[in-house]
């Protein structure tokens, strides 16, 4: 589990960072700030149900620091990272090559359409995420990742939309 969400969210920075890595020393606003996770569909069943908003910071170095806390089974899981720039603009490796990204541009202003796949602590993964700088949902830009995520060999079916939350507040039962 610990390894899945580790590689949510790489695949959430590196698709922040890949939007225009030429840019980066010119323009870090572009980058900082306020993202959100509006869809995501995974081979397998999605636990994640609520997420906070991303927060992300452009450091000097061109590498990005992020934040997210995800609600799972109840509980809160807040995550701080450091993700290093890579040579190839809109292609990323992590974790000694076991993770891939691509990056794909979204016809629909400000949200992006990513794919990630690879193996962590011997669990292999497919998924399709897309992000977004508002927290409306836009119906042109769903129906554009759905027929990303099929072409990536994933099924809508098992889309996810995540509450976005806030604040993370543990449920009480």
């Amino acid at each position: 589990m610990k390894a899945l969400l580790l590689a949510v969210n790489f695949c959430l920075v590196a698709a922040l960072q890949a939007q225009n890595s030429s840019s980066l020393a010119f323009n870090d606003e572009n980058f900082s700030g306020k993202w959100f996770m509006k869809a995501l569909v995974l081979e397998d069943e999605v636990l994640i149900n609520k997420v906070s908003p991303i927060f992300t910071l452009v450091l000097n170095n061109g590498d990005m620091e992020f934040s997210i806390t995800y609600m799972i089974y109840g509980q809160c899981l807040e995550v701080t990272t450091i993700l290093e720039k890579a040579d190839v603009p809109g292609q990323y490796t992590a974790f000694e090559g076991k993770i891939n990204l691509q990056v794909q541009l979204s016809s629909v202003k400000g949200h992006y359409m990513l794919y990630c796949d690879g193996e962590m602590e011997g669990m292999s993964f497919m998924m399709t995420q897309l992000i977004g700088r508002d927290p409306q949902e836009n119906l042109e830009a769903l129906e554009e990742f759905k027929k990303f995520t099929q072409l990536k060999g994933l099924v809508p079916e098992n889309l996810v939309i995540p509450e976005q939350m806030e604040k993370c507040e543990t449920e009480s039962y």
